[in-house]
């Protein structure tokens, strides 16, 4: 059966992703669209098909006939939305991060444990195809480590190792290209290290699978930083992130090496490895937008995709895409929590792990602003 569903908010996220998702979905019943601004509102309903539109959230939070709450706006409305949902005893997808603040994270972490509400939060790279072979692959490298040989081993394969090599590494690298951001975002107070760096900060958590104790972040919240989490083994994820790339260029390339094992992700759309004997050298992921642009698989498809798209817009011909992108797990993640929402399976990403992102975030963005390494012992609560 559907779950009746309200997206509030009708902003670019809603409808580049949710609105389209949640309406070609089998198992959500879209029925009503909420935004302050009534015309935008009312360009989604007519857009997705959508019988019901609103400016106050509370009208959705109040209604008999939904249970399910997408919330897509910005940050200055989490905590005062998802408790009220929680308490009527509504389901939540919350777009992250989950909060802008510790007061309002505490807020919603002691409301959801309270109620019992189920609540999502949009960490969507979580439920991306190449992310989870990405995953995987690297579970596998800590597990039981290279059973390929490299070329080079000085030590013929008798030296005790040492104890850094023990220790997994993994490098988020973002390519991002300031002119593709809103205004806004520039004089938002936290910046794209914590409304955006949160995704990558949520990927190193979950992918390293520690307990993060201190971090380190050098340069603006605005973009152009690079922040480090080290673990409680001394294991260490570095996230860096320029503004000043080419929106042309490939957003997103991990990097993980775990006992002598050396995995890749480059773009959601390929994953390589070295050191897995069984294991093949490179898996291909389709894009999402723009794969009636090129025959090539992989990172070489999006080179080709990207630069057809360029010469047909500068051409005046008419572009069949707005924008060539991979498939990043934003429709995987709702359905797994429409799934969860009926019973089967688990929630991909319910608070208590989103409040711990929250929390790094938030230090590194103290960091970054002090110019200080901080312990994650220093939060309150």
């Amino acid at each position: 059966m559907a779950i009746p569903t309200a997206v509030v908010g009708c902003g670019s996220i809603a409808q580049g992703a949710h609105l389209p998702n949640l309406s070609s979905s089998p198992n959500f019943d879209l029925r009503i669209v909420c935004d302050r601004d009534d015309a935008l509102a009312g360009e989604a309903a007519a857009q997705w098909s959508v019988p019901e539109t609103c400016t106050d959230w509370r009208r959705v939070v109040e209604s008999d006939g939904i249970e399910l709450i997408v919330l897509c706006t910005h940050t200055n409305l989490r905590a005062e939305l998802i408790c009220a949902a929680a308490r009527a005893g509504k389901a939540v997808y919350a777009e992250k991060p989950l909060a802008a603040n510790f007061e309002e994270m505490l807020r919603i972490e002691q409301v959801v444990g309270e109620t019992g509400a189920a609540v999502c939060v949009g960490h969507n790279r979580r439920s991306s195809p190449a992310v989870e072979e990405f995953r995987r692959l690297f579970d596998l490298a800590r597990e039981r480590g290279a059973d390929r040989p490299a070329v080079l081993d000085r030590t013929g394969g008798v030296r005790e190792p040492i104890p850094e090599e023990t220790r997994p590494q993994l490098l988020l690298r973002v390519n991002d290209d300031a002119r593709t951001w809103k205004p806004w975002v520039f004089e938002d107070r936290e910046g794209i290290l914590l409304i955006e760096m949160v995704h990558f900060i949520d990927l190193a958590l979950w992918l390293m699978g520690r307990r993060p104790v201190e971090v380190d972040a050098v340069g603006s919240n605005r973009g152009n930083v690079t922040a480090m989490i080290r673990f409680d083994d001394d294991s260490a994820a570095t996230l860096f992130h320029t503004m000043v790339g080419n929106f042309d260029y490939p957003k997103e390339l991990f990097e993980a090496t775990a006992r002598n094992v050396t995995i890749a992700l480059d773009h959601h759309l390929e994953v390589r490895q070295r050191g897995l004997e069984d294991e093949p050298f490179r898996s291909f992921f389709p894009l999402q937008s723009g794969a009636e642009l090129t025959d090539r698989p992989g990172i070489e498809g999006y080179y080709e995709a990207t630069d057809r798209l360029q010469e047909l817009r500068r051409a005046g011909g008419e572009a069949p895409c707005p924008m060539v992108f991979p498939n990043k797990g934003h429709a995987e993640h709702m359905e797994r929590f429409g799934r969860h929402l009926r019973g089967d399976g688990p929630n991909p990403c319910p608070v208590d792990g989103a409040v711990l992102v929250t929390r790094v975030g938030l230090r590194l963005l103290e960091s970054a602003r002090e110019g200080r390494r901080v312990s994650l012992g220093e939060e309150p609560g």
